[in-house]
């Protein structure tokens, strides 16, 4: 490659964002949360757009291909149930974290839809539980 620093109009350097991934690192003792099978594949709770997310906040489970392979296609009432049980318990943990880390409830809330974009719990900061938004 040609060195263009010294030229009257330097070409950029691309800097592409590298993309996280989980790799095969350590497969070998990764167990599946729900069967106990060895060489389970991590799954990210929060694919599309915020997979990246999901790998930087450890929004991740453990699962066997099966398991994988059916949370991933959410095609069956378990699956829907498990992806919707899966996202509010992640929101939940962070949100607390966030809480103690001196944030309010109301903030934490506003700084996981920022994240994500989507609320997963029945309710918002603010109102009483049983006041579904």
């Amino acid at each position: 490659m040609m060195d263009t620093s010294g030229l009257l109009f330097p070409k950029p350097h691309d800097k592409k964002k590298r993309r996280k991934t989980n790799g095969w690192k350590h497969k070998c003792d990764r167990i599946c949360a729900y069967c106990g099978t060895p060489y389970a594949e991590r799954h990210e709770i929060f694919g599309g757009v915020n997979r990246q997310n999901s790998i930087d906040h450890e929004f991740q489970i453990d699962l066997c291909p099966v398991h994988h392979r059916e949370l991933q296609e959410n095609c069956s009432e378990w699956a829907q149930a498990e992806n919707r049980r899966l996202r509010q318990e992640c929101q939940e943990r962070f949100e607390a974290q966030l809480q103690e880390e001196g944030l309010t409830a109301t903030q934490a809330r506003e700084e996981w839809m920022l994240l994500i974009g989507k609320n997963y719990t029945d309710y918002w900061p603010g109102t009483e539980r049983s006041e579904a938004w």
